[in-house]
Protein backbone atom coordinates (compact mmCIF):
# COMPACT_ATOMS: atom_id res chain seq x y z
CA UNK A 1 0.00 0.00 0.00
CA UNK A 2 1.29 3.45 -0.93
CA UNK A 3 1.86 5.61 2.15
CA UNK A 4 2.18 9.38 1.85
CA UNK A 5 4.47 10.92 4.51
CA UNK A 6 2.85 13.57 6.68
CA UNK A 7 4.71 16.49 5.02
CA UNK A 8 3.76 15.10 1.61
CA UNK A 9 0.13 14.77 2.67
CA UNK A 10 0.06 18.38 3.84
CA UNK A 11 1.60 19.48 0.56
CA UNK A 12 -1.04 17.50 -1.36
CA UNK A 13 -3.86 19.21 0.61
CA UNK A 14 -2.28 22.62 0.01
CA UNK A 15 -1.99 21.98 -3.73
CA UNK A 16 -5.61 20.81 -3.85
CA UNK A 17 -6.76 23.98 -2.07
CA UNK A 18 -4.73 26.14 -4.47
CA UNK A 19 -6.28 24.28 -7.40
CA UNK A 20 -9.82 25.00 -6.20
CA UNK A 21 -8.96 28.63 -5.50
CA UNK A 22 -7.58 29.00 -9.01
CA UNK A 23 -10.66 27.30 -10.43
CA UNK A 24 -12.91 29.65 -8.41
CA UNK A 25 -11.01 32.65 -9.74
CA UNK A 26 -11.47 31.48 -13.32
CA UNK A 27 -15.18 30.78 -12.85
CA UNK A 28 -16.65 33.71 -10.96
CA UNK A 29 -20.34 33.19 -11.82
CA UNK A 30 -22.76 30.43 -10.83
CA UNK A 31 -26.36 30.00 -11.96
CA UNK A 32 -28.50 27.38 -10.18
CA UNK A 33 -31.99 25.97 -10.71
CA UNK A 34 -33.72 23.24 -8.72
CA UNK A 35 -36.47 22.38 -6.26
CA UNK A 36 -37.76 19.80 -3.85
CA UNK A 37 -39.71 19.19 -0.66
CA UNK A 38 -40.98 21.94 1.65
CA UNK A 39 -41.86 21.49 5.32
CA UNK A 40 -43.36 24.21 7.59
CA UNK A 41 -41.91 24.58 11.09
CA UNK A 42 -42.86 26.21 14.39
CA UNK A 43 -46.14 28.07 14.75
CA UNK A 44 -46.63 28.01 11.00
CA UNK A 45 -46.96 24.23 11.11
CA UNK A 46 -49.04 24.17 14.30
CA UNK A 47 -52.54 22.67 14.19
CA UNK A 48 -53.28 23.32 17.87
CA UNK A 49 -56.98 24.11 18.19
CA UNK A 50 -56.38 26.58 21.04
CA UNK A 51 -53.55 28.46 19.29
CA UNK A 52 -54.69 31.56 17.36
CA UNK A 53 -51.22 31.81 15.79
CA UNK A 54 -51.40 28.31 14.31
CA UNK A 55 -50.70 28.47 10.59
CA UNK A 56 -52.14 25.02 9.86
CA UNK A 57 -49.63 24.71 7.02
CA UNK A 58 -48.62 21.30 5.73
CA UNK A 59 -45.93 19.91 3.49
CA UNK A 60 -45.46 21.14 -0.04
CA UNK A 61 -43.06 21.72 -2.90
CA UNK A 62 -40.83 24.58 -3.99
CA UNK A 63 -38.66 25.80 -6.82
CA UNK A 64 -35.51 27.86 -6.54
CA UNK A 65 -33.03 29.72 -8.72
CA UNK A 66 -30.00 31.74 -7.71
CA UNK A 67 -27.11 33.67 -9.17
CA UNK A 68 -23.84 33.82 -7.28
CA UNK A 69 -20.81 35.99 -7.92
CA UNK A 70 -17.41 35.05 -6.48
CA UNK A 71 -15.80 38.04 -4.75
CA UNK A 72 -12.74 36.32 -3.28
CA UNK A 73 -11.56 32.70 -3.11
CA UNK A 74 -14.09 31.02 -0.81
CA UNK A 75 -16.33 34.09 -0.56
CA UNK A 76 -19.27 35.00 -2.78
CA UNK A 77 -22.50 36.98 -2.90
CA UNK A 78 -25.78 35.27 -3.81
CA UNK A 79 -29.16 36.46 -5.16
CA UNK A 80 -31.90 33.86 -4.58
CA UNK A 81 -35.53 33.57 -5.69
CA UNK A 82 -37.74 30.80 -4.27
CA UNK A 83 -41.41 29.93 -4.58
CA UNK A 84 -43.21 27.64 -2.12
CA UNK A 85 -46.64 26.03 -2.32
CA UNK A 86 -47.76 24.39 0.95
CA UNK A 87 -51.05 22.66 1.63
CA UNK A 88 -53.42 23.80 4.38
CA UNK A 89 -54.75 21.65 7.23
CA UNK A 90 -58.26 23.02 8.03
CA UNK A 91 -58.86 21.17 11.31
CA UNK A 92 -58.76 24.29 13.46
CA UNK A 93 -61.21 26.16 11.22
CA UNK A 94 -63.61 23.20 11.28
CA UNK A 95 -63.33 23.04 15.08
CA UNK A 96 -64.17 26.74 15.36
CA UNK A 97 -67.07 26.44 12.90
CA UNK A 98 -68.51 23.51 14.85
CA UNK A 99 -68.16 25.42 18.13
CA UNK A 100 -70.05 28.39 16.71
CA UNK A 101 -72.72 26.08 15.28
CA UNK A 102 -73.28 24.49 18.69
CA UNK A 103 -73.35 27.93 20.36
CA UNK A 104 -75.98 29.32 18.02
CA UNK A 105 -78.07 26.15 17.68
CA UNK A 106 -80.55 27.06 20.50
CA UNK A 107 -81.16 30.50 18.97
CA UNK A 108 -82.00 29.18 15.50
CA UNK A 109 -83.93 26.12 16.66
CA UNK A 110 -81.33 23.64 15.42
CA UNK A 111 -81.53 20.21 17.09
CA UNK A 112 -79.26 18.17 14.81
CA UNK A 113 -75.57 17.36 14.80
CA UNK A 114 -73.30 18.80 12.11
CA UNK A 115 -70.88 16.97 9.86
CA UNK A 116 -68.26 18.94 7.96
CA UNK A 117 -66.43 18.94 4.64
CA UNK A 118 -63.76 21.38 3.51
CA UNK A 119 -61.96 22.56 0.40
CA UNK A 120 -58.73 24.24 1.53
CA UNK A 121 -56.41 26.08 -0.82
CA UNK A 122 -52.64 26.41 -0.46
CA UNK A 123 -50.25 28.74 1.29
CA UNK A 124 -48.06 30.40 -1.34
CA UNK A 125 -44.81 32.19 -0.67
CA UNK A 126 -42.25 33.89 -2.90
CA UNK A 127 -38.97 35.07 -1.41
CA UNK A 128 -36.24 37.27 -2.88
CA UNK A 129 -33.05 37.04 -0.83
CA UNK A 130 -29.47 38.36 -0.99
CA UNK A 131 -26.44 37.61 1.15
CA UNK A 132 -22.92 36.19 1.41
CA UNK A 133 -21.74 32.61 0.88
CA UNK A 134 -18.69 30.77 2.18
CA UNK A 135 -17.23 27.84 0.25
CA UNK A 136 -15.05 25.01 1.54
CA UNK A 137 -13.48 22.48 -0.87
CA UNK A 138 -13.43 18.90 0.43
CA UNK A 139 -11.70 16.74 -2.14
CA UNK A 140 -13.57 16.96 -5.46
CA UNK A 141 -16.74 18.37 -3.84
CA UNK A 142 -17.52 21.76 -2.33
CA UNK A 143 -19.57 22.74 0.72
CA UNK A 144 -21.33 26.13 0.60
CA UNK A 145 -22.82 27.91 3.61
CA UNK A 146 -25.00 31.00 3.15
CA UNK A 147 -26.98 33.56 5.13
CA UNK A 148 -29.45 35.93 3.46
CA UNK A 149 -32.09 38.56 4.09
CA UNK A 150 -34.80 39.91 1.83
CA UNK A 151 -38.44 40.35 0.96
CA UNK A 152 -41.20 37.75 1.24
CA UNK A 153 -44.54 37.81 -0.58
CA UNK A 154 -47.07 35.51 1.09
CA UNK A 155 -50.66 34.61 0.15
CA UNK A 156 -52.89 32.97 2.74
CA UNK A 157 -55.15 30.10 1.59
CA UNK A 158 -58.69 30.30 0.30
CA UNK A 159 -60.75 27.92 2.46
CA UNK A 160 -64.36 26.76 2.03
CA UNK A 161 -66.13 24.80 4.80
CA UNK A 162 -69.58 23.21 4.49
CA UNK A 163 -71.64 22.02 7.44
CA UNK A 164 -74.63 19.68 7.11
CA UNK A 165 -76.99 18.98 10.01
CA UNK A 166 -78.66 15.62 10.65
CA UNK A 167 -81.92 17.58 10.93
CA UNK A 168 -81.65 18.63 7.29
CA UNK A 169 -82.06 22.29 8.30
CA UNK A 170 -79.71 25.29 8.57
CA UNK A 171 -76.84 24.30 6.27
CA UNK A 172 -73.63 26.22 7.01
CA UNK A 173 -71.21 27.68 4.49
CA UNK A 174 -68.04 29.38 5.75
CA UNK A 175 -65.49 31.03 3.46
CA UNK A 176 -62.08 32.50 4.31
CA UNK A 177 -60.74 34.63 1.49
CA UNK A 178 -57.01 34.80 0.68
CA UNK A 179 -54.95 37.82 1.74
CA UNK A 180 -51.57 38.93 0.42
CA UNK A 181 -48.82 40.06 2.78
CA UNK A 182 -45.32 41.46 2.27
CA UNK A 183 -42.62 41.36 4.96
CA UNK A 184 -38.89 41.17 5.56
CA UNK A 185 -37.37 37.81 6.39
CA UNK A 186 -34.17 35.85 6.81
CA UNK A 187 -32.80 32.59 5.45
CA UNK A 188 -29.79 30.37 5.84
CA UNK A 189 -28.59 26.99 4.76
CA UNK A 190 -25.92 24.85 3.20
CA UNK A 191 -25.35 22.92 0.01
CA UNK A 192 -23.12 20.17 -1.31
CA UNK A 193 -21.79 20.72 -4.83
CA UNK A 194 -20.68 17.65 -6.80
CA UNK A 195 -18.92 18.39 -10.12
CA UNK A 196 -20.24 16.63 -13.22
CA UNK A 197 -17.72 18.27 -15.51
CA UNK A 198 -15.82 21.51 -15.90
CA UNK A 199 -18.98 23.63 -16.01
CA UNK A 200 -21.95 21.66 -14.62
CA UNK A 201 -22.35 20.54 -11.01
CA UNK A 202 -25.07 18.69 -9.07
CA UNK A 203 -26.21 20.34 -5.83
CA UNK A 204 -27.91 18.92 -2.74
CA UNK A 205 -29.09 21.63 -0.38
CA UNK A 206 -31.24 22.64 2.58
CA UNK A 207 -32.56 26.13 3.42
CA UNK A 208 -34.59 27.58 6.27
CA UNK A 209 -36.71 30.73 5.76
CA UNK A 210 -38.39 32.68 8.57
CA UNK A 211 -40.46 35.86 8.88
CA UNK A 212 -43.29 37.58 10.77
CA UNK A 213 -46.12 38.30 8.32
CA UNK A 214 -49.06 40.62 9.04
CA UNK A 215 -52.35 39.75 7.36
CA UNK A 216 -54.79 42.67 7.36
CA UNK A 217 -58.56 42.46 7.00
CA UNK A 218 -58.95 38.72 6.59
CA UNK A 219 -62.62 38.33 5.67
CA UNK A 220 -64.54 35.39 7.14
CA UNK A 221 -67.97 35.08 5.57
CA UNK A 222 -70.59 32.59 6.67
CA UNK A 223 -74.23 31.66 6.20
CA UNK A 224 -76.37 29.58 8.55
CA UNK A 225 -79.58 28.79 6.75
CA UNK A 226 -80.89 32.21 5.70
CA UNK A 227 -78.65 34.14 8.14
CA UNK A 228 -75.48 35.80 6.87
CA UNK A 229 -72.51 37.15 8.82
CA UNK A 230 -69.10 38.65 8.02
CA UNK A 231 -66.17 38.87 10.39
CA UNK A 232 -62.88 40.65 9.63
CA UNK A 233 -59.64 40.10 11.53
CA UNK A 234 -56.03 41.31 11.27
CA UNK A 235 -53.16 39.32 12.73
CA UNK A 236 -49.42 38.80 12.70
CA UNK A 237 -48.34 35.23 12.13
CA UNK A 238 -44.85 33.65 12.17
CA UNK A 239 -44.00 31.90 8.92
CA UNK A 240 -41.19 29.35 8.96
CA UNK A 241 -40.25 26.84 6.25
CA UNK A 242 -37.45 24.36 5.69
CA UNK A 243 -36.70 23.49 2.05
CA UNK A 244 -34.66 20.45 1.05
CA UNK A 245 -33.93 19.65 -2.55
CA UNK A 246 -31.53 19.21 -5.43
CA UNK A 247 -30.67 20.83 -8.72
CA UNK A 248 -28.01 21.73 -11.22
CA UNK A 249 -25.61 24.65 -11.28
CA UNK A 250 -23.67 26.09 -14.20
CA UNK A 251 -20.37 27.81 -13.45
CA UNK A 252 -18.89 30.25 -15.93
Amino acid sequence: MLRIPAPGYLLWVALLFVHFNAEAQRKKNTFFFGGGYSLPIGKFASKALDDPKAGMAGSGVFGQVYYERALLPGLGFRFTASHNVNKTNPEQLIFQANYLAETWAPFIGETGVYSWSSDPGDWKQTSLMVGPTLSFPVGPIRIDVHAQAGRLFITSPHVIINGTSTSGNNPILAVMNPIKSECWGFSGGLSLAIPLGKVVQFNLFADAIGAEATFKDIALRGTVGALEATHTISETRPVGIVNTGAGFAIRF
